[in-house]
Protein backbone atom coordinates (compact mmCIF):
# COMPACT_ATOMS: atom_id res chain seq x y z
CA UNK A 1 0.00 0.00 0.00
CA UNK A 2 1.14 3.44 -0.55
CA UNK A 3 2.20 5.25 2.40
CA UNK A 4 1.68 8.87 0.79
CA UNK A 5 -2.48 8.81 0.76
CA UNK A 6 -4.43 11.32 1.76
CA UNK A 7 -6.86 11.12 4.80
CA UNK A 8 -9.79 11.48 2.52
CA UNK A 9 -8.40 8.14 1.14
CA UNK A 10 -7.57 6.53 4.03
CA UNK A 11 -11.27 6.99 5.34
CA UNK A 12 -12.48 5.89 2.09
CA UNK A 13 -10.64 2.49 2.10
CA UNK A 14 -11.23 1.64 5.84
CA UNK A 15 -15.51 2.05 5.27
CA UNK A 16 -14.75 -0.23 2.41
CA UNK A 17 -13.13 -2.88 4.33
CA UNK A 18 -16.73 -2.28 7.05
CA UNK A 19 -14.72 -0.23 9.80
CA UNK A 20 -15.65 3.79 10.70
CA UNK A 21 -12.27 5.65 10.41
CA UNK A 22 -11.11 7.40 12.94
CA UNK A 23 -7.38 8.76 12.48
CA UNK A 24 -4.06 8.16 12.15
CA UNK A 25 -1.11 7.78 14.69
CA UNK A 26 1.53 9.78 12.96
CA UNK A 27 4.85 7.68 12.91
CA UNK A 28 7.53 7.58 15.28
CA UNK A 29 11.04 7.98 12.92
CA UNK A 30 12.74 4.79 13.75
CA UNK A 31 10.51 3.21 16.19
CA UNK A 32 7.21 2.93 14.70
CA UNK A 33 5.36 3.68 11.24
CA UNK A 34 1.80 5.28 11.15
CA UNK A 35 -1.26 2.88 12.46
CA UNK A 36 -5.05 3.47 10.85
CA UNK A 37 -7.22 3.87 13.35
CA UNK A 38 -10.50 2.57 12.72
CA UNK A 39 -14.08 1.23 14.79
CA UNK A 40 -15.74 -1.78 14.81
CA UNK A 41 -19.25 -0.99 14.13
CA UNK A 42 -20.28 -4.08 15.81
CA UNK A 43 -18.46 -4.18 19.34
CA UNK A 44 -17.17 -0.57 18.64
CA UNK A 45 -13.76 -1.11 19.42
CA UNK A 46 -10.79 1.04 18.44
CA UNK A 47 -8.96 -1.17 16.00
CA UNK A 48 -5.51 -0.33 14.45
CA UNK A 49 -3.44 -1.18 11.29
CA UNK A 50 0.33 -0.40 10.14
CA UNK A 51 -0.07 2.38 7.34
CA UNK A 52 2.03 0.01 5.24
CA UNK A 53 -0.82 -2.78 5.54
CA UNK A 54 -3.61 -0.68 4.47
CA UNK A 55 -6.53 -2.63 2.50
CA UNK A 56 -10.17 -2.73 2.47
CA UNK A 57 -9.32 -6.59 2.70
CA UNK A 58 -7.02 -6.28 5.88
CA UNK A 59 -9.69 -4.19 7.30
CA UNK A 60 -12.78 -6.72 6.84
CA UNK A 61 -10.17 -9.73 8.49
CA UNK A 62 -9.17 -7.00 11.18
CA UNK A 63 -12.83 -6.51 12.28
CA UNK A 64 -13.89 -10.20 11.37
CA UNK A 65 -10.99 -11.16 13.86
CA UNK A 66 -12.12 -8.78 16.49
CA UNK A 67 -15.87 -9.55 16.35
CA UNK A 68 -14.85 -13.11 16.69
CA UNK A 69 -12.87 -12.56 19.62
CA UNK A 70 -15.75 -10.42 21.40
CA UNK A 71 -17.91 -13.29 20.50
CA UNK A 72 -16.20 -15.61 21.82
CA UNK A 73 -15.28 -13.96 25.17
CA UNK A 74 -19.44 -13.05 25.77
CA UNK A 75 -18.10 -9.20 25.93
CA UNK A 76 -20.53 -8.40 22.45
CA UNK A 77 -23.49 -7.77 24.70
CA UNK A 78 -25.03 -11.18 25.38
Amino acid sequence: MCLNLNEAEVSLIVEAGGGKYVGVLKEIPGAMESIVLFISPQTRTTLGIPMSRLTAEAVRDQLAESDAAFAESGLNGK
